[in-house]
């Protein structure tokens, strides 16, 4: 079930009155069961799988805190990276031993296609990455005594399942949720009138976003992507297309964690900000703290500073960028763009942590000086961004060098890509949400205004929808 359909919203209405109508001790239960039909609606025996990963977690974690033996813990994240991997990376390593021996039967389409034909290939779970990281994420807290309250397997398993942000997060983290499902089964969450109408802004935020600029942008996207050479593009366009790919993600992603926040604030749980005005960004080191921000925190929390982060010494501290994102990367997917993109992502990291250390600041007071270091971050940022989006390695490496082409600069008569008015108007939305993002509290007086506002844009909107016909698009991040 998709957040933006019919469907969905026939659910969500259902388990909502249902939710406010049950007594405190049953709503966990309700909540929990109607979690698991969501992620059942796409497949019932991943829906298996994904139960007994948590119940294998929860287990043995409660037999790590009664014989603290720290075999058993490590053995539990070993096994959690390893069921992973199995299902998200066993094409992609079986491709690398290929290339390596020679075997051409390796080759990643060639064994799944093979195995396809078989009818015994290996699906990749939905969420697999998402819910892997929080489920670990609990074990560490728990080991590290970040977090130490004791919970019982419904409630860990809500955690988990908890359907706002099961697909595709925000990845939370024990000490968030926990607390808010245990007072949810002692004493019932409390909805007041501003939770109520803050989750209503959000829904319709999360579906404007979505249906007006994401599934929008897709249109001057899809063909640039599908095109066996990109390189036929003029060198303007191949720079404005990563710039239009990050602002589509940011729509469609942000879209999602709206719709999260908004459908958690409804039924009285905080879920986390996710995105904080990315294109905002004044170095890539900043746009990592406005970008996926649960992310960017877990692996700072359990990559990052669990190799020594910033205690160790220069070169240390630039070798855990890069591992950091290069694994950052591998999680993104299991292909070589996914790889050398992380690994890029770290590399220019560690520049700027370099330049900080040689007294040249993120943000410096000259207007000069920023001016330079925004150029700078921009022209490392830019074409970093096409391995992520490429959706072939051939593509990426066609696409990299024509941006840098003096010659193809020159050369008027190159193609230009169809829809630029659509990435005018969606540069507008974009633009207005990144100002909603940076400067929300000056905003604050229109919620004054919201009891006749809501029912205005939800007509407005529900307008605009009918008239989209493109069909329903899965949220990006799905694929992960």
């Amino acid at each position: 079930m998709l957040f933006v359909t019919g469907q969905f919203l026939l659910f969500f209405l259902i388990v909502l009155v249902i939710h406010w109508s049950l007594p405190p001790r049953f709503r966990v239960w309700f909540l929990t069961a109607a979690s698991l039909y969501f992620y059942a609606s796409w497949n019932l025996l991943f829906t298996l799988h994904f139960v007994t990963v948590i119940g294998i977690n929860w287990t043995v974690i409660e037999l790590w805190r009664t014989f603290r033996k720290n075999w058993i813990f490590y053995s539990l994240q070993v096994g959690n990276v390893l069921n992973l991997a199995f299902f998200k990376y066993f094409y992609f390593g079986a491709d690398i031993i290929g290339r390596l021996t020679g075997l051409s039967w390796l080759s990643q389409p060639t064994l799944f296609e093979s195995h396809r034909m078989l009818g015994h290939e290996i699906l990749l779970p939905l969420a697999i990455s998402f819910y892997t990281f929080q489920i670990m994420s609990y074990g560490f807290d728990i080991f590290r005594e970040k977090y130490t309250e004791k919970n019982s397997l419904l409630e860990v398993l809500l955690f988990k399942a908890f359907f706002p942000q099961l697909i595709a997060g925000p990845i939370m983290r024990s000490h968030e949720l926990l607390p808010q499902i245990r007072r949810a089964w002692t004493e019932g969450l409390p909805l007041d009138e501003n939770a109520f109408y803050k989750g209503l802004w959000l829904c319709i935020i999360g579906i404007v976003k979505k249906v007006f600029l994401a599934d929008q942008l897709t249109v001057f996207l899809s063909p640039i992507m599908a095109a066996s050479d990109p390189g036929i593009y003029h060198p303007v366009y191949l720079w404005l297309t990563p710039i239009v790919f990050v602002a589509m993600v940011y729509a469609d992603f942000s879209a999602y964690s709206d719709l999260a926040r908004g459908f958690g604030l409804l039924m009285g749980f905080q879920v986390p900000v996710n995105f904080k005005a990315p294109l905002f960004m004044i170095s890539v080191s900043d746009f990592w703290r406005r970008w996926h921000i649960t992310l960017s925190l877990w692996l700072r929390d359990y990559v990052y500073i669990a190799m020594g982060g910033n205690r160790v010494s220069n070169a240390r501290i630039y070798l855990n960028f890069i591992v950091t994102f290069f694994l950052g990367g591998l999680w993104h997917g299991a292909a070589y763009t996914f790889v050398v993109w992380g690994t890029m992502v770290g590399v220019m990291l560690s520049l700027e942590a370099f330049a900080v250390s040689k007294g040249i600041p993120e943000w410096p007071s000259a207007w000069w000086s920023r001016g330079l270091r925004l150029l700078v971050a921009h022209l490392m940022f830019w074409p970093s961004t096409i391995f992520f989006m490429a959706p072939s390695w051939s593509w990426s490496i066609q696409a990299l060098p024509g941006m840098f082409n003096l010659r193809q600069w020159l050369d008027v008569t190159r193609a230009t890509p169809a829809h630029l008015e659509t990435v005018a108007y969606c540069a507008a939305g974009i633009l207005f949400f990144h100002l909603f993002d940076e400067f929300h509290g000056r905003l604050g007086f229109i919620r004054r205004f919201e009891k006749w506002l809501i029912p205005l844009v939800s007509i407005a909107m529900i307008i605009g929808l009918s008239q989209f016909t493109g069909g329903q698009k899965d949220f990006f991040y799905f694929q992960f």
